[in-house]
């Protein structure tokens, strides 16, 4: 630990894949509740600094105390994330895999989640299931029983149920809020490289990075989490004839979610939203190809790109979040640009798209969606409740410190008071007969 870096740990004293670098630069954190790492992977020109610059706003994110390479790294970043005007840093050279590692506090999560993103959070992160169970259970009561016996008795166990709710939810605030903060790294993988000469290398790069925050995960106790999230830019999806990186990596992506050996999970990010509607507008032929051309204000205009409408249509309208074979998919939709204006010329079949330069935050509900979808991939450890010992009936001295061995769950718990004998002598009561087999009972025979 250097200066006033946090204290973390290298996980590797060298590239462990060949002329591929980028894990010896990686530090581990000692100090959070769950570690997540996002492969990003791209095309060059898709988006992906764009995404990753989304992400940590939509995450509130803050960026840790760091030393060298990675300290270099996340300040390339953050002037994007400060200043949109920022100069772009430079595309990643071939054979290096960067990382950028930020936080995202717990406390507050839930003002920022959807209703079923909070209470999905609140179920695993809080261990407050059996509480919200009990209270909309009371509330469904509530409204039958003033059905049935009047309104007087509803109300009453209708507003029990809500008043368990709302506890529950006041507890749910403050047990997320201990938990600590989860470090997400976004890795930037060139995503032409990744089905080149070179896939293997990118693959094994991974499988170690995995392996190692696994391992380094069960010591500490603590959840770990793996994702690749796959960019989608709508204008470079080509034609049919011609096929696109998009679709060669999207062929790939089972196997670098697989990583993670808890759970096969992806995100598919369609960015430049605002032109697939134009695209596949109604009453178009589908299999007709399209000129888009883009062009950010103060710029010169960019070269026209041919795009046929199926392609845009198949894997972008029409896609659908779910399952593929073992890997669950999530789709997230939104405009990488800021204050974008699409026109359309349906006889000449061209679409002109401008925008104002400089990545600015998740448009409509997707920083909701992406927030769900991180919060999601984390294996929250459900809190326990500490149980002292309760202070004797007379004396002054305090009640003794709870260990770790005085943990329960947190659900109601009987405590068994000793109740003194009414008798003065205790009298022998005989054991009961035990039959250990059921046909060696009473009247079997």
């Amino acid at each position: 630990m250097k200066g006033s870096a946090l204290p973390r740990t290298s996980l590797f004293t060298d590239e462990p894949v060949g002329e591929l670098r980028g894990l010896a630069s990686l530090t581990d954190p000692d100090d959070v509740t769950a570690v997540i790492d996002l492969a990003v992977i791209g095309a060059r020109g898709d988006g992906k600094t764009q995404f990753i610059v989304h992400a940590i706003r939509a995450m509130h994110a803050h960026a840790p105390a760091l030393d060298g390479v990675e300290q270099l790294l996340n300040r390339d970043v953050l002037k994007l994330v400060l200043d949109p005007r920022a100069t772009r840093p430079d595309a990643t050279p071939p054979g290096v895999v960067p990382h950028f590692t930020f936080r995202m506090r717990t406390a507050g999560l839930f003002d920022r989640l959807s209703w079923l993103g909070a209470l999905r959070l609140a179920r695993r992160a809080t261990g407050i299931a059996a509480a919200l169970v009990l209270g909309v259970a009371l509330i469904a009561l509530g409204a039958l029983t003033g059905v049935r016996l009047g309104a007087e008795p509803g109300v009453i166990v209708g507003a029990t149920g809500v008043l368990v709710v709302g506890l529950a939810a006041l507890v749910s605030r403050r047990r997320i809020a201990r938990t600590g903060d989860v470090e997400v790294a976004f890795w930037d993988v060139a995503g032409e490289q990744v089905y080149s000469a070179a896939a293997a290398d990118y693959y094994h790069l991974l499988a170690h990075l995995v392996e190692a925050r696994r391992r380094r995960a069960e010591e500490l106790g603590r959840a770990y989490a793996f994702a690749p999230v796959l960019i989608c830019n709508p204008i470079a999806l080509g034609t049919a004839d011609e096929g696109s990186p998009y679709e060669r990596m999207r062929q790939l992506l089972p196997l670098f979610a697989a990583l993670d050996r808890t759970a096969a999970r992806a995100m598919i990010a369609i960015n430049r939203w605002a032109v697939v509607d134009p695209i596949c507008a109604r009453g178009a032929l589908r299999d007709e190809v399209v000129s888009v051309s883009l062009c950010g204000r103060g710029e010169p205009p960019s070269p026209a790109c041919a795009v046929a409408r199926e392609q845009v249509r198949a894997n972008c309208l029409d896609a659908e979040d779910g399952r593929e074979q073992d890997v669950r998919l999530t789709y997230l939709r939104y405009d990488t640009a800021i204050k974008t204006q699409v026109d359309v010329d349906r006889e000449a079949a061209t679409i002109a798209y401008a925008y104002d330069d400089g990545p600015g935050a998740f448009s409509g509900a997707a920083a909701t969606r992406f927030l769900d979808w991180v919060v999601s991939l984390v294996r929250w450890q459900v809190p326990r409740q500490e149980v002292a010992a309760a202070p004797a009936a007379s004396g002054s001295g305090s009640a003794p410190t709870p260990t770790k061995m005085q943990t329960v769950p947190p659900v109601a718990v009987a405590v068994a008071v000793p109740v003194p004998v009414p008798v003065p002598v205790p009298v022998p009561v005989p054991e009961p007969e035990v039959w250990a087999r059921p046909q060696d009972l009473p009247g079997a025979r």
